[in-house]
């Protein structure tokens, strides 16, 4: 039978701390499994904003080095005791001969069980069990919590730094009102997903990947209250030096940089004379 080491944890956002533990796991032969829950399934992270969907944890596990990720509905398992999880999913469903968990790792009915507790049953079992130690920065854990009220403070960089990679959103490029384009100022509108974390309303420097290629933007997070009073929130990006006809493709949007908040002002002349400006600090912040 084939050699399997497991991977236990949720892992939104797949930031620097979850990197340690899957580091460790693909330094193990053999078939490596992620273990995990549907994120939504987990009430208080789908009530606080995810930082990643489930499909791009799955596709990022995957794209790293995992072989299969299994992802749970949390409710189907919320009433199995720790000793139940390990005997009926570990032991007789996935046949695990290793086991791979962060060091606060919790489970069982009420998480009344810990890494310590998972070593103990895993031993009766013949499973290994190995505990990944939390990766901190400044002297605090790095955490989804942490990062997530970064993203949302507005403090994109740290929470990039923290993520290890650039905090974003992709979707479909969709028809917006046009009023860009009348200003001779062309945005492309990105559909996002409401159970994401929402960054501070506000305007950053972004990098944008399409078919044709990477960009540089200016993305504007928030209601555009110099146009309109409907207070709907909207991801608007222009592309500098890009003009082509991408409606319907898909688009990532990654956020570098916090650039000023969002405001109103008083003439669409002020409002362009301003946009001007942040693509003169988004070539100058992304060294275009």
């Amino acid at each position: 039978m084939t050699e399997k080491t497991v991977l236990l944890g949720l892992f939104d956002g797949l930031h620097r701390g979850h990197m340690s533990a899957v580091s460790e796991l693909l330094k193990h032969k053999g078939e490596r499994i992620v273990f995990t829950f549907d994120s939504l399934s987990m009430s208080t992270k789908g009530e606080r904003g995810l930082l990643m969907t489930d499909e791009k944890k799955r596709e990022t596990l995957l794209k790293f080095g995992a072989d299969e990720v299994i992802s749970r509905d949390f409710n189907l398992l919320r009433e199995t005791s720790a000793e139940e999880f390990v005997d009926r999913i570990l032991d007789k469903e996935l046949h695990a001969l290793r086991v791979i968990c962060g060091e606060n790792f919790r489970f069982g009915k009420g998480a009344k069980a810990g890494a310590k507790e998972l070593k103990e049953l895993c031993a009766a079992k013949n499973i290994e069990a190995v505990a990944v130690p939390t990766v901190f920065d400044g002297g605090e854990a790095i955490s989804t919590t942490r990062i997530r009220k970064l993203i949302e403070g507005g403090e994109i960089s740290e929470a990039n730094r923290l993520l290890g990679y650039e905090y974003g959103f992709e979707g479909e490029i969709i028809h917006g009102d046009r009023i860009g384009t009348s200003m001779g100022i062309k945005t492309l509108n990105i559909g996002f997903d409401t159970v994401r974390a929402l960054p501070k309303k506000g305007v950053y420097a972004s990098r944008v990947k399409l078919s044709e290629g990477s960009f540089a933007g200016v993305t504007n997070i928030g209601t555009r209250p110099t146009v309109h009073e409907d207070g709907k929130i909207v991801i608007e990006t222009h592309l500098i030096d890009f003009d082509g006809d991408i409606y319907g493709e898909r688009a990532e949007v990654a956020l570098a940089e916090f650039l000023r908040e969002e405001k109103r002002f008083g003439s669409l002349e002020e409002l362009r004379a301003a946009v001007a400006g942040d693509i003169s600090k988004v070539k100058e912040s992304l060294k275009l």
